[in-house]
Parts: C-alpha cells; structure tokens; sequence
C-alpha cells in the first residue's frame, strides 16, 4: 500500500501540469528519478525499523526527493497536502480511498499482474477530484485541448486560398499590416513628458509613480520596435524584396487566422484578445500612457491601461512609504469596489474624439 500510494501521488503531480497555472503556478520537471529516490528511502527508512517513521519519510519525500524541485510557497503547501492523502498512516486502514468516489484506491491483491489488472480498470479520462481540484478545472483544460487543436487546424488550412471580396492571402495580409502601421504609433517619446513629472524632492528623487511611467514607456517602446519593424520586414517579403523567415511566416500565418504573432506575444503584456480586440486595446493602452506622459499625472488610473500593473501597485506603496516615513513591507493595498462602470466599447467610442474628451474618460475610469 505504501509503494503503490508513493506511485499513485508521483502520477497524480505529474498529472497535474495539464491544468496549467490551476495545477501548479510554475511547471516543474518531476521524473522517474524522483519516484525511484523515494522508493529507495522508504525502502531504507523501513527495513530495519519495528515501527515506520512518518515523520522522516514524509519530510524527505516532501520536502527534499520532490519539495527540492519546488520554489513556489503555494505549490511546496499543495504538495505536501497531496502527499498526505497517498503517503500517510491513514492510507494503510482498511478501506480507505483516494478519492471521494472511491474510484481510486490501492487494492488487496499481491502480484505484479494484478496491480496491472487493476490500473487498467481505472477510468481512461481522470475526473479532477483525484487531483484534489474542482469540477471546473476540467472545463478549463477541455478549453485548453479545444483551442490547441483549432489552431492546428488553422496553421494546416491553404496560404493562397481567396478571401470572401476575392483577394488573396497575400493582400489580405499586406492590407492588415498596413492598417496596424496607421492605427499604432512607432514610439512614445519621453522626452514629451510634462515638466510637473519630473519635479524631484529634497532629496533629488523623483516621484515614485514617474519612475513606473518612464518604465512603461520603455516597455511599449521595446514592444513597438518589435511590432513595426517586423510588419514592414513583413510587407517587404510579401513584395519579394527579402526572405519570408520563419518568423515572418509565423505572423503572416497570424494575421490571416486573426492571432496575435507569437513575435509579439513574446515582448507584450499577457492577453488573450483576438488580434481585432488587441489592436484596439493596444490603442487606449497607449493613448493613456501618453496622455499621463504630455499632461501629467492623472487624478485616476485606468489599471488595465498598463504594461505592468504589479509595477504601478508597488509604486503607490513606495509613495505613501515616502510621505509618511513608513516601511514598505509594512503597507499592504486595500480596495472599495464602486458602482461606475464604463465599458470597453464606449471607452472606445469617446477615444475617437478629441484629446480633451479622452483625458476625461481615463480620469473616470
């Protein structure tokens, strides 16, 4: 019961990494090594022993033959608790499970081939409850296996079939790099920013938040260079004028199945808008930035308009720490959810306007 309780929760963390960041927040590399280390412990903790020392096999198999490869505080505590539920004192009484179905369990048999006789009789498809989650994580994995295959299926599709007005792959392309050339700007220039952001203090610091504004400004500029120069690399290659790499394929093959490139994916915020939606919000992202940049700083903050929101957090802490001479690990963010919502599109519909009128809408939002 022992060894197969071992083999059963070495199965269950491997298993786990399918759910993505709900299984584990990082993925990490459990091997056959790992279960044999552990097996030769429990091998070693016991054999010369009248009574099993728990205390020793749960640390070391915990903490050390699997724990080592773990460095996330959540993910040590997830798997420390699913070791107890295959690897403890409670799993040698009889009848006991592993699962609340009671699908899972280890079986009174002796031989090699009745173990195998009995795994084989498990359910082909896991239900989330042996890994310890809810029902729900199944949808999102399904979601997952779906969209993972649709791709596929669109990477596979024909590159010279005609669109619905007739036009080929290529001019569809070459419109739509062009039409993202006009919409995005090539770079938000620092050197706009207004004269009241960089007022330093006694001290000649700067304020906290225009240190995260300037450090925005360098990651949509880091992002931008990406963008631009591989659409015009893009539309050259369509012309003939260059090779089409692989990695303008890549985004040639994006554009067409409305996916944001990989290329760009790489340097940008995470998302997981269509290349349409992501465009339009890249134009409020950026618009709110350099308005905050050319007008100063606003009376609110659009907290999806940013780059790196945990950077913006972190700077409003660093500036109550500095007015108020208090530690920062001391302070902590607290927040009052409001009844004025303002939704995307209409965001969107404002934008359109003038500069006056956008100003106005971050400063609601």
């Amino acid at each position: 019961k022992m060894i197969f309780g071992l083999c059963m929760f070495h199965a269950v963390i491997q298993e786990r990494k399918k759910f993505g960041p709900l299984g584990w927040n990082i993925l990490y590399e459990f091997n056959d090594s790992d279960r044999e280390c552990a097996l030769l412990n429990l091998q070693l903790f016991c054999q010369d022993s009248y009574k099993i020392p728990w205390d020793a096999l749960e640390y070391t198999t915990g903490e050390i033959t699997y724990g080592g490869r773990v460095t996330d505080y959540w993910d040590q505590r997830t798997l420390k608790t699913i070791l107890k539920g295959f690897f403890a004192p409670d799993t040698l009484e009889e009848g006991y499970k592993y699962s609340e179905s009671g699908t899972y369990y280890s079986p009174d048999v002796i031989t090699l081939a009745e173990f195998r006789d009995f795994i084989e009789s498990l359910p082909l498809i896991e239900e989330p409850e042996i890994f310890g989650m809810h029902e729900n994580a199944n949808l999102a994995f399904q979601t997952k296996e779906t969209a993972s295959v649709i791709v596929t299926i669109m990477e596979v599709q024909p590159r010279e079939s005609a669109g619905a007005e007739g036009k080929s792959s290529d001019e569809i392309a070459f419109e739509l790099a062009d039409m993202i050339k006009e919409r995005i700007m090539t770079k938000i220039d620092p050197d706009e920013a207004h004269p009241i952001l960089l007022r330093t203090d006694s001290r000649g610091t700067l304020p906290s938040l225009t240190t995260v504004l300037f450090q925005e400004v360098d990651r949509f500029n880091r992002m931008l260079r990406v963008m631009h120069t591989s659409l015009r690399d893009l539309q050259l290659a369509i012309k003939g004028l260059v090779v089409m790499s692989d990695q303008l394929e890549e985004v040639y093959t994006s554009f067409l199945n409305n996916q944001v490139p990989k290329l760009w994916s790489r340097v940008a915020y995470p998302s997981l808008k269509t290349l349409g939606s992501w465009i339009r919000d890249l134009e409020l992202k950026l618009d709110f930035i350099s308005m905050w940049l050319k007008w100063g700083q606003p009376t609110s903050f659009w907290l999806s308009g940013f780059f790196f929101p945990q950077g913006f957090m972190t700077g409003c802490l660093q500036t109550h720490a500095r007015k108020y001479s208090t530690p920062i690990d001391e302070l902590m963010v607290d927040f009052t959810v409001l009844d004025t919502y303002i939704d995307q599109e209409a965001v969107e519909l404002i934008h359109r306007g003038s500069i006056r009128e956008d100003e106005q809408t971050y400063k609601d939002l």
